[in-house]
């Protein structure tokens, strides 16, 4: 866990399940038809005693002050307390088009066993309760403009060993792409440390490496020539010689840069 998180949900404004405040994140958007008691019934049995206000999404105009930690189509994803600590609880908004979390959570527990998602503790139809991974996410690292330029290399080879171990288990995150959001560091001190968020938008394949590889080669103009190639031959037969060859290929280009160009 980021020490930004530890504890920081003691000194946070919390909630109990029956609040205001809670209600609001369990049946959001709000003005929308919702089943309020069989929500919080449902995640009241994933363990979860308090919603925690923080984060850097805001749902001001719902209640005034009130942060979560995530907001997007489909979910809000909330900072929780339950009895084994701090915990992130993805919710299915009303207005999703997506009828179950259950096929995610599913996949989300395929990637955690080969260590590229975040622990999955217990899922419904409209939630799922994960570890808490902290604040630190691709695009918060870019726009700090790290001058390190050991730790960027360490952020961007965790980012494809992740990819490389999703790749492992065939589930391919298909917004990789442009992963700003979706690859979090856990430990600032340890960035090789990286995991893989969302997937509510996947395939079965081997497509990780490519679609995250791709993305760096464009951000920081590296060389393609070879690299090109290599990718096309690794998300046919997904091989471990291959993914080194590539990761290998990358960091070489990245650290013998003269400048790299973090900003977005």
């Amino acid at each position: 866990m980021d020490s930004e998180g530890v504890g920081l949900y003691s000194s946070v404004a919390k909630y109990s399940l029956s609040s205001r405040e809670a209600w609001a994140v369990i049946c959001y958007p709000p003005h929308m038809p919702c089943d309020l008691d069989r929500r919080e019934a449902a995640i009241e049995s994933l363990g979860v005693s308090y919603i925690l206000s923080m984060g850097e999404a805001r749902l001001d105009f719902v209640v005034p002050g009130l942060r979560v930690l995530g907001k997007g189509h489909s979910s809000v994803v909330v900072a929780t307390l339950t009895d084994n600590g701090l915990r992130a609880l993805k919710i299915r908004r009303l207005d999703s088009k997506r009828k179950s979390l259950v096929a995610e959570a599913k996949l989300l527990e395929e990637g955690s066993k080969v260590g590229a998602t975040p622990k999955v503790y217990g899922y419904t139809n409209d939630a799922i309760l994960m570890d808490y991974l902290g604040p630190l996410t691709l695009k918060r690292l870019f726009t700090e403009a790290l001058a390190d330029r050991e730790a960027m290399i360490d952020a961007i080879l965790g980012a494809l060993r992740a990819a490389r171990a999703l790749d492992t288990v065939g589930v391919t995150h298909l917004e990789l792409h442009r992963p700003y959001s979706n690859l979090v560091y856990p430990d600032r001190n340890n960035l090789k440390a990286t995991l893989i968020i969302d997937l509510e938008s996947w395939s079965r394949g081997c497509g990780n490496v490519t679609r995250l590889a791709s993305f760096f080669i464009s951000r920081f103009g590296l060389q393609v020539d070879s690299i090109r190639h290599q990718l096309r031959s690794y998300e046919d037969s997904c091989s471990s010689s291959e993914y080194l060859s590539i990761e290998k290929a990358i960091i070489n280009d990245i650290a013998n840069k003269e400048s790299l160009n973090f900003g977005r």
